[in-house]
C-alpha cells in the first residue's frame, strides 16, 4: 500500500492520536476521506493530512484588548492529581501562590482561576486545541505528542515553558506484576493482558520494552486507577505505572519492576499556546513565578508538603513522603532535557515518522522563566537551556 501513499486505520489513529470511535464519527458526519477495501479501512496520508487542516479550528483564546482573560476573565489551568510527579498544580492550588501572584498585577477586573483535573494528557492536549485550556501540565511523551499535533493543525503552537518534577533513568514508571506472579524476565509477559494508559509517558515506555522482545502480548488502554485495581485483583497480568501507583501497588504485594533498559529521564513539565502566552505573558510570568514558589516549598519543607499532597489525594503520607523526596522539584531546563524529549521522538515511530520540523522538539520560550526568576531574585538566572548536567544545586 505504500506505493498508493495509503495508511492504516491503526496507523491513522497513531498520527492524529484519536480513537477509533472518533475516526468511525468523523468519516460518518464530517466526511473524511476513506477507502475500504474488504472488510479494511485505508487512507491516503495526504488527503488526511489536507483534510485535517481544513477542519481545525483552534479558538482565538484571549483577545489583544481582552490581555489578561476571557469575557469572563477566566483562565483555565489543565493539571493531573494522578501523576505524582505533577503534583506541584495541586500543592500549588492549595497554597493559593498562584492567587497570590495574580493579586500582585493588581488587575482591573476580578480574575477567576479554573482548576482542571484530567485524567490523562490527551485530555489538556485536545482542551487546549479547542481553547479551553490555557496553561498544562503534562508527563514527557504527551509534550512531544503535543508537538506532533502542531505540525498538522497549523493554528495549535504549543510551547515548553518549564519542567515540573524530574527523576533519572525513568525512575517513578515502572512494571507492576500481580502477587505471587513468577517472573524472570519479558518473555514471561507471553500471552498476557498488560494494561497500561496509551499515549503516555508510560505507554510509550512500554512499546519501547515490547520492542525488544519477541512476547507478544495484549496491550489494552486504561486508566492508571482502574489498571491498578486490576493489578491487586488479578485482572491483568501486568502494568507499566507511574507514581504514585507503583509505590499503592508494592504497598498490596505486587511486584514492582525498575525499567533497567531505559535511560532516559522521566519528565513532567508545562506547556501552553504560543501567541496566548505572548497576549498574556504577565499572567504566564505570574504562574511560573507560584510555580517555582511550590518547588521551594517541596524543596524546603518536604514533611509539610507530603503533608497537605496526603490530606488532598487521600494517598498515606508515608508514600507522599517517599515520593516528595525522591522527585528533582526543578523548573530549569537543560539541554540534556530537551535532548531527552528529542530522544523520545527519535524512538517512537510514529513520532519520529510525522514530525516534520528539522530539530524534531518542542519549542522553548525561556523568557517567561527567565522573567519570573528575575522578580523572585534568583541567581544565576537565563533564558537559554542550561549547559552541562543537572546542577547539584536547584536554580528554580
Amino acid at each position: 500500500m505504500n506505493d498508493l501513499d495509503l495508511i492504516t486505520m491503526q496507523e491513522a489513529i497513531d498520527l492524529l492520536q484519536v480513537s477509533r470511535s472518533t475516526i468511525d464519527r468523523w468519516r460518518k458526519s464530517k466526511r473524511l476521506p476513506f477507502i475500504k477495501i474488504g472488510k479494511e479501512i485505508f487512507f491516503h496520508k495526504q488527503e488526511l493530512n489536507q483534510w485535517v487542516r481544513q477542519h481545525s479550528k483552534v479558538k482565538d483564546p484571549i483577545e489583544t484588548e481582552q490581555k489578561y482573560g476571557s469575557a469572563q476573565n477566566t483562565i483555565t489551568i489543565g493539571y493531573q492529581s494522578q501523576t505524582a510527579h505533577m503534583w506541584s498544580p495541586l500543592l500549588m492550588k492549595k497554597l493559593g501562590f498562584f492567587e497570590d501572584e495574580l493579586a500582585k498585577l493588581n488587575l482591573a477586573r476580578p480574575f477567576h482561576i479554573n482548576w482542571l483535573n484530567a485524567s490523562n494528557g490527551l485530555e489538556l492536549i485536545e482542551g487546549m486545541i479547542a481553547g479551553n485550556v490555557h496553561i498544562a501540565s503534562l508527563g514527557d511523551y504527551p509534550i512531544m505528542v503535543s508537538h506532533q499535533l502542531s505540525t498538522v493543525l497549523p493554528n495549535f503552537n504549543p510551547v515548553l515553558l518549564a519542567f515540573d518534577g524530574k527523576t533519572p533513568q525513568s525512575e517513578g514508571i515502572s512494571l507492576v506484576l500481580p502477587k505471587d506472579l513468577h517472573f524472570r524476565d519479558l518473555n514471561d509477559l507471553h500471552g498476557h493482558t498488560l494494561a497500561t494508559v496509551m499515549n503516555s509517558s508510560a505507554g510509550h515506555r512500554l512499546n519501547r520494552l515490547l520492542s525488544g522482545v519477541k512476547a507478544t502480548c495484549n496491550v489494552i488502554n486504561q486508566d492508571m486507577s482502574l489498571s491498578y485495581s486490576n493489578i491487586i485483583q488479578r485482572g491483568v497480568g501486568a502494568s507499566v505505572m507511574w507514581e504514585p501507583y507503583v509505590s499503592l501497588s508494592k504497598l498490596q504485594g505486587a511486584s514492582t519492576i525498575h525499567l533497567d533498559g531505559l535511560i532516559d529521564d522521566y519528565l513532567t513539565g508545562i506547556i501552553a499556546l504560543d501567541h496566548w502566552a505572548q497576549l498574556n505573558d504577565g499572567i504566564v510570568i505570574a504562574y511560573l513565578k507560584a510555580h517555582m514558589r511550590t518547588h521551594q516549598f517541596s524543596r524546603d519543607y518536604p514533611i509539610k508538603a507530603a503533608m497537605l499532597l496526603s490530606e488532598l489525594t487521600g494517598i498515606s503520607q508515608k508514600i507522599t513522603t517517599s515520593i516528595v523526596s525522591k522527585v528533582r522539584w526543578d523548573a530549569a531546563v537543560y539541554k540534556q532535557d530537551l535532548n531527552t524529549l528529542r530522544n523520545l521522538t527519535l524512538s517512537d515511530q510514529c513520532l519520529a515518522g510525522n514530525l516534520s520540523r528539522s530539530d524534531g522538539c518542542i519549542p522553548y520560550r525561556g523568557y517567561y522563566l527567565y522573567e519570573a526568576s528575575k522578580k523572585l531574585q534568583l541567581m544565576r538566572v537565563t533564558d537559554r537551556p542550561i549547559e552541562g548536567e543537572w546542577n547539584l544545586e536547584y536554580l528554580y
